[in-house]
């Protein structure tokens, strides 16, 4: 490993592991190198030492609660989130789908049917007409549209 430049944050990360003892031997090397050598390497090495000191000796607030009462305190409050979030998820996804139908319902409205009046006709036939703005449609009660073969009628009779 070769760094040069008194500057560069590879060398204060270098100086920072030798400290906590995270550095390789071939690292070490390096880092005792430069304290034997360069005054500045050695005053950045001397202030993370104090730092570090000073971080050791911080007290550690006492909270009165042990920690797996605060993990499971912590996993409860996440759960709890969750089941909420998804509850409303699918309140919001009803609410969605009910606003969606609601809205289809109308704007795609199915044709409501008409009613077929009943037309005097010059036969006295019973003949019923459904009248519409575009045309007009005739449905003759007396004789179907289509002719229905005598075989098939007498089978719709027998069933």
């Amino acid at each position: 490993m070769h760094i040069t430049r008194p500057e560069s944050p590879d060398r204060f990360e270098l100086l920072s592991a030798y400290l906590d003892g995270e550095a390789s031997p071939e690292e070490c090397t390096l880092v005792e190198h430069w304290l034997a050598t360069d005054p500045e390497a050695k005053q950045v090495y001397q202030q993370l030492v104090s730092l570090h000191e000073l971080c050791q000796d911080l007290p550690i607030p006492a909270s009165g609660v042990s920690a797996d009462q605060m993990v499971t305190g912590v996993i409860t409050k996440i759960t709890h989130r969750a089941r909420k979030r998804l509850a409303w998820s699918g309140v919001i996804v009803a609410a969605s789908a009910l606003v969606g139908g609601v809205i289809s319902g109308v704007v795609w409205r199915a044709p409501t049917p008409e009613f077929a009046q009943q037309s005097p006709s010059p036969q006295n036939s019973s003949a019923a007409t459904l009248h519409s703005p575009s045309r007009a449609l005739r449905i003759t009660l007396e004789q179907p549209p289509v002719v229905i073969p005598v075989q098939v009628r007498r089978e719709q009779v027998r069933n």
